[in-house]
């Protein structure tokens, strides 16, 4: 297997600014919310962002036809909702939780003090870069490499191998069909993935790696 897979860990805020820093921002009101909650609305005014300090949620977006695209994934050490917070505009997608999520709320005058003190606006730039990058090899390519991409990125953000996820999902998050989605997995096998009507488990990380192209 070789180490030089299109698969890194995930930035996050977390990453960005010192331990004690993400300590403090996090020190607030916490609260436990179980798997499919819906944490932050689409179209809602951005009042205040989530810090995810454990767990891990999606980000889910309806179109004006009713369709929904699910667009990334976001583990702990995540900010959540703070493009509508910056642009001072209503926010764009749903967010909702895979399993049962800690987040910390944060108002958005603090928040936006904390981006000014930690010097982060060009560094939270990046990183919203690094997301539609992301994003954008999700739905580009060999279906098989981007599935065992996605699934790799769930575990390395995560730490676990079993998700709250369907075929229908994963499809949303591709850009492909349901049935491409469900032969993909077939190809990929149960030794390498198992998958049933609401859950997906990686069983070999490694079969997984052999799929992706190395990078250049």
């Amino acid at each position: 297997m070789s180490e030089h897979t299109r698969v890194s860990p995930a930035r996050t805020l977390r990453d960005l600014v010192p331990g004690e820093a993400w300590d403090q921002l996090t020190s607030g009101r916490r609260r436990t919310h179980p798997a499919g909650t819906t944490l932050l609305r689409q179209g809602d005014t951005g009042t205040h962002v989530l810090a995810l300090v454990r767990g891990l949620v999606k980000v889910v977006r309806r179109d004006i036809d009713g369709r929904e695209r699910l667009l990334s994934f976001r583990g702990p050490g995540e900010v959540l909702g703070e493009i509508a917070v910056q642009n001072g505009r209503t926010r764009l997608a749903d967010v909702q939780t895979m399993r049962e999520c800690e987040v910390a709320s944060i108002p958005a005058s603090v928040f936006e003090s904390f981006v000014v003190r930690h010097d982060l606006p060009g560094r939270l730039a990046c990183l919203a870069n690094d997301r539609l990058w992301e994003q954008t090899e999700a739905g580009e390519g060999d279906l098989d490499q981007r599935l065992a991409g996605v699934l790799l990125r769930l575990v390395s953000m995560s730490e676990d191998r079993v998700f709250r996820l369907t075929r229908t999902e994963l499809a949303q998050h591709l850009g492909a069909g349901r049935n491409s989605v469900s032969d993909a997995l077939r190809r990929l096998g149960p030794r390498c993935v198992r998958a049933d009507k609401t859950c997906i488990e990686v069983v070999d990380e490694r079969r997984l790696h052999a799929l992706l192209p190395e990078r250049l």
